[in-house]
């Protein structure tokens, strides 16, 4: 049977086995399991509490503001499953973004985690500016007191109640109010919005993508078959430390139900612990978690002993030589295989063990470019991770690798039901059952986004080859374009440029200049395990780290067109943040305020004395 909406496909399986583990959480250095018999009761209360917290129209919208956590996925569900429209929004934003979200999707309740995210909200109830235009308090449409998930530290007042007090009401009311949280429910349908999920909003006020059930539900349907959600995936839960206001985030909350698998709770500060005394059966991620993982690695062996460090070296080069059968189902040759085997006792095996994932089955990596360095360690390794593509819009995928069925450097062929085609410019369009209908309040937007033939314009590069496999070459409006008519995609130019594990972010320079520059931000705790490790200052700008720099800024410009190759760069004071500005809460770099920001260190690269330099 078909599911309707996202609220019933949870619950229906729920109540199917009432035993199963609908979560893992953490508590007291360990993880207990949590039975959806024990969660099934809390959805029902707390959609009668929010009903009940003010007077709320069919489908009125809702906002969860905070981190990742049971509690948050558990509203999500109460919400949806009286047909309330859920509005995500990152715990990281600064009031006025934040703000602009709630005006723009006129909220009518707002669910907040703690005292810091009610000082926003009692911050922007005030009246802000975005983007250069003012709203004021009569512009937001929240009614009520505000949903305080944890009210630790909190006084009392007469603008904020906690969840645990909702709970409680609506666990009070739920026979009266059953009757229209039943009449609420079965006016949901398929194809109605589930929920508004933000873009970055690199270069303007974000937009609210329009997230319908069935959009999600097609996701979830559809996905099965890439064969990522296997019985040890399962078995082992789904590992969910990322932002649920990040549609990759979202994606993982409902494949925990839809699969039967238990979500396996965490956050970001806590990763590294929590995979460690978790060690779940899947593990997603974002590509600079990935490459976080590998440095560590790599920076232990480096102040290893020479045999350890030789042992290590070799074990690896076994890894890598099975690639190629471990990415296309082929059974690994005879002698190959038992090196593999010694390898992976001696090394390969520790490694996965001290990461937390040793049982881990399948790992993802999606939301931006994955090097093929680091894919290939990781396989190496003897981890199956895999490389999906998507985007907020497509809710979230549009492309996927397989186990046994990948190539490196790709994102993989369409996932079912999505058809992929390359525009005459490069750039790819895509059709499917999960791509939006558009953006709230944003008609300019959308008829930007589809052609007339109704294909989704992502605003990516790439190509296509015989046997489906995208491969993805840059993002078409940050194509820079030199002083000499030269078109740079800097996406692949910074992903070299990265791929030292103590630069945190690379942005390149170009657009109407005559040669490329760059500009480095350093990731505080690797460049300190470096600095300690090669008894360097902390000087970011010290000589010996520019002379670092340059030695790897060389060697990546070995792989680049002339045009390309980076002639000077720049080392940012310190790392760049979203509180700073620099970054999207889903932590891309905005370009426009980079090059504002930092336009006295650009402009130091174009002076005229290094300009004459550069000369050929």
């Amino acid at each position: 049977m078909t599911d309707e909406h996202l609220a019933q496909m949870a619950l229906d399986r729920a109540r199917e086995r009432p035993d199963s583990i609908a979560f893992r959480v953490k508590k007291n250095e360990a993880y207990e399991d949590v039975p959806w018999s024990t969660v099934i009761p809390r959805i029902e209360n707390i959609a009668a509490g929010l009903l009940s917290a003010a007077s709320l129209s069919d489908g009125a919208r809702v906002s969860i503001m905070g981190n990742t956590s049971m509690d948050w996925v558990v509203l999500d569900f109460a919400a949806l499953s009286v047909g309330l429209q859920t509005v995500p929004v990152y715990a990281s934003l600064l009031p006025e973004e934040a703000g602009y979200m709630h005006v723009d999707t006129a909220v009518e309740l707002i669910v907040v985690e703690n005292a810091d995210q009610l000082a926003k909200l009692r911050k922007f109830r005030n009246g802000f500016t975005f983007f250069d235009k003012t709203y004021v308090p009569a512009d937001i449409k929240i009614k009520g007191k505000a949903i305080v998930v944890n009210p630790a530290g909190l006084t009392p007042a007469d603008d904020w109640e906690s969840l645990a007090d909702v709970e409680t009401r609506g666990q009070t009311k739920l026979a009266e109010m059953k009757a229209d949280m039943d009449r609420r429910s079965k006016l949901i349908r398929r194809n109605h919005i589930a929920t508004f999920t933000y873009t970055s909003g690199t270069t303007g006020p974000p937009k609210a993508v329009i997230q319908t059930h069935h959009n999600m539900l097609s996701m979830l349907e559809n996905i099965e078959e890439v064969g990522i959600f296997e019985q040890r995936v399962r078995e082992g839960g789904l590992f969910l430390f990322l932002p649920l206001a990040h549609s990759f985030g979202r994606l993982i909350e409902l494949a925990g139900p839809f699969f039967r698998s238990p979500l396996v709770m965490s956050t970001v500060p806590t990763l590294a612990v929590d995979l460690g005394l978790s060690r779940p059966g899947f593990f997603p991620g974002a590509p600079r978690v990935y490459e976080k993982m590998m440095g560590k690695v790599y920076s232990a062996i480096e102040s290893a002993p020479p045999l350890r460090q030789k042992i290590f070296h070799w074990a690896m080069d076994v890894g890598k030589q099975t690639i190629p059968y471990v990415s296309t189902g082929q059974p690994i040759p005879g002698m190959l295989n038992f090196k593999r085997a010694i390898a992976d006792k001696l090394v390969l095996s520790k490694i996965r063990a001290k990461l937390g994932l040793d049982r881990t089955a399948v790992l993802l990596s999606g939301s931006a470019p994955l090097r093929s360095d680091v894919h290939e360690a990781f396989l190496a390794f003897g981890l199956m991770l895999i490389e999906a593509y998507g985007l907020t819009e497509t809710c979230p995928g549009l492309t996927a690798n397989r186990p046994g069925r990948l190539r490196v450097g790709t994102v993989g062929q369409p996932i079912k039901g999505v058809t992929i085609r390359i525009a005459e410019d490069n750039e790819i369009l895509a059709k499917g059952p999960n791509i939006t209908s558009g953006y709230l309040n944003r008609d300019d937007a959308t008829r930007d986004a589809f052609d007339s033939d109704g294909w989704f314009h992502t605003g990516d590069l790439g190509s296509q080859d015989s046997e489906g496999f995208v491969r993805i070459t840059g993002r078409k409006k940050e194509l820079l374009k030199t002083s000499g008519g030269k078109y740079i995609a800097p996406v692949k130019i910074e992903a070299l440029l990265k791929a030292m594990p103590f630069i945190q972010e690379a942005v390149v320079i170009g657009d109407g200049r005559n040669y490329c520059t760059a500009l480095f931000s350093l990731d505080p705790e690797n460049f300190g395990e470096w600095a300690k490790r090669t008894g360097a200052t902390s000087d970011v700008n010290s000589e010996q780290m520019k002379k670092e720099l340059d030695t790897h800024v060389k060697k990546v410009n070995s792989s680049l067109a002339s045009y390309e190759s980076i002639k000077y760069f720049r080392i940012l004071p310190g790392p760049m943040s979203v509180d700073g500005g620099e970054l999207t809460a889903s932590l891309k770099v905005k370009r426009k305020v980079v090059s504002e920001k930092y336009a006295g260190l650009i402009e130091q690269m174009y002076s005229k004395e290094l300009a004459a330099a550069s000369k050929d």
